[in-house]
């Protein structure tokens, strides 16, 4: 790791001192990781099967590995690593999204958020995983008694939240403006993304923000790495 040139990157950035020390940590304990675990010498010969090796091994391992993706994905930006990048920004939303509730998504179904937790469905992956095809979303419709419809506005609005940033209403706001899986998303440039979600707000009085150029890259950027979820 260059540490001397990381620290001084994130002092750029206007990190507080706390900060840069436990982000540095992080990637040194990342870094032991790959050494002793995949013999991989340092993390910028890592590749993302190795990135979620650590993150599986931490999380049985009852450590805080959401708090090390951050110093990790830091890193990735300091040594301009895109797909490392992506990759831990991945993990990040992935281990959020394990105690996302369905029900904090605003405007939806409330009964069959309801149908669905008596089935054992309560979070955003648990609804990814057991919906992950077409065939058995429309099982879990079924077995649930909740409306089609609404299962596949809560699938469609569990794979958004995969994109950093696209949570409650800022979710809502790309589901609501057709922008509402990750292949729309991803055949469009960042400043067409930007201009339909303003475009949506300026004509309904949708109660939200469209996201910033750099949002909307960030948003574009993610959905191309990530494969859909619904097939």
């Amino acid at each position: 790791m260059d540490e001397k040139n990381f620290r001084e990157y994130m002092k750029q950035a206007k990190k507080p001192t706390r900060t840069i020390d436990a982000y540095v940590k992080s990637v040194e304990f990342y870094a032991v990781f790959l050494q002793s675990q995949q013999q991989v010498n340092s993390p910028e010969d890592a590749r993302p099967p190795d990135l979620e090796k650590f993150v599986i091994w931490g999380s049985r391992e009852g450590g805080n590995v959401y708090r090390h993706l951050w110093g990790i994905r830091t890193y990735y930006e300091f040594i301009q690593h895109e797909d490392m990048v992506m990759s831990a920004s991945e993990w990040m939303e992935y281990l959020q999204n394990e105690t996302r509730k369905l029900g904090e998504f605003p405007k939806v179904n409330r009964d069959s958020v309801k149908k669905l937790s008596a089935m054992g469905i309560t979070t955003v992956n648990q609804l990814l995983r057991a919906g992950n095809t077409r065939e058995k979303l429309m099982g879990v419709s079924e077995q649930s008694g909740a409306s089609q419809a609404s299962v596949v506005e809560l699938f469609k609005l569990s794979s958004l939240s995969r994109l950093p940033g696209l949570k409650k209403v800022r979710g809502r706001l790309f589901y609501e403006a057709g922008l509402d899986t990750l292949t729309e998303i991803a055949i469009l440039e960042p400043e067409e993304v930007q201009q339909i979600l303003k475009d949506f707000v300026d004509k309904t009085g949708f109660e939200g923000i469209a996201p910033t150029l750099g949002e909307a890259q960030v948003a574009v950027r993610m959905a191309r790495f990530l494969p859909e979820n619904l097939v």
